[in-house]
């Protein structure tokens, strides 16, 4: 509790002093977070490098060690947006995000069975829960919870409503997301997480079979509910488009096993495609192929 404690202290002392800060102060101190998180977290740095070799194996070295030094400064500017994401007031929200394809989540609304709103680890994913202010709609998001950091933990979670969301905890959570489509509501799952080998389906990800989440394909197959992915693309210091992409049909007929993995192909192609589009905004640090495919690189 004490280091909880002390972290949210810090944090809090932090936000003061940047929001009276010039952004272009703010972004400096964001992408310095990142160059000095590149230098000194070397395990991270060599995973985010095998990562990229992975994906892009035709780009040279120079240019696969430039993307992982943007990507890392881009991840420290988007720790400094998430602390200032409180002090946004709702007037300045138009002029700094936007939606683009919001048709998707209208018309899937209009059905009345919700819709999950498919995110990633992509760009700063943490402001994507901005659509619920833009829409005039409820969001409820899921977030796993930091273990053994419970006072911390909670206090992350109301930086993250501070966007509009409300955030539950991902843990057997299944039920609770099909009772929230059917009231109707809006459910944000992050489809690119590492899920254990014993309750995920292996699915292709850029050429490799990965252990992956079974979640989003169950509960769309199960209710009917629309699947609209969505990303952010960044525009500026906390200013972004929120894009919604074309729904990912979820088939239904046929072998559950097979149709499981067939659906979430489809998630891990949608996210091939954003990632080869802005190369340098994917989470990278994250042991995505599995944890012996790193554990001869510390």
């Amino acid at each position: 509790m004490f280091v909880d404690r002390a972290l949210i202290f810090f944090i809090k002392s932090l936000q003061q002093i940047l929001r009276v800060l010039p952004e272009r102060t703010c972004i400096s101190a964001g992408r310095l977070l990142g160059k000095l998180a590149f230098v000194f977290m070397r395990y991270r740095k060599k995973i985010a490098l095998s990562n990229l070799k992975r994906v892009f194996k035709d780009l040279p070295d120079a240019e696969i060690n430039s993307i992982a030094k943007s990507n890392f400064e881009k991840f420290g500017i988007n720790v400094i947006e998430f602390l200032l994401m409180p002090f946004i007031a709702d007037k300045e929200i138009p002029a700094r995000f936007s939606i683009e394809g919001k048709h998707h989540l209208e018309e899937a609304l209009q059905k009345r069975k919700g819709a999950i709103m498919l995110a990633f680890h992509f760009a700063n994913w943490e402001v994507t829960g901005i659509i619920s202010k833009l829409l005039g709609h409820d969001i409820v998001a899921l977030a796993r919870p930091l273990k053994r950091r419970t006072l911390l933990n909670d206090f992350l979670n109301n930086l993250r409503a501070s966007t509009g969301v409300t955030i539950i905890v991902n843990e057997n959570t299944g039920k609770e997301v099909m009772k929230l489509l059917k009231e109707n509501k809006l459910v944000g799952i992050l489809g690119d997480q590492r899920e254990k080998s014993s309750q995920g389906v292996f699915v292709e990800l850029f050429g490799a079979q990965v252990s992956t989440s079974k979640g989003t394909a169950v509960i769309a197959m199960k209710t009917g509910t629309t699947v609209v992915p969505i990303y952010a693309v960044r525009k500026g210091f906390l200013r972004y488009a929120i894009m919604c992409g074309n729904p990912l049909e979820m088939e239904r007929k046929g072998n559950i096993e097979e149709l499981i993995a067939k659906n979430m192909r489809k998630v891990n192609a949608f996210l091939e495609t954003i990632i080869r589009q802005y190369p340098d905004e994917w989470f990278w640090v994250h042991r995505r192929w599995g944890k012996r495919e790193y554990s001869n690189k510390k």
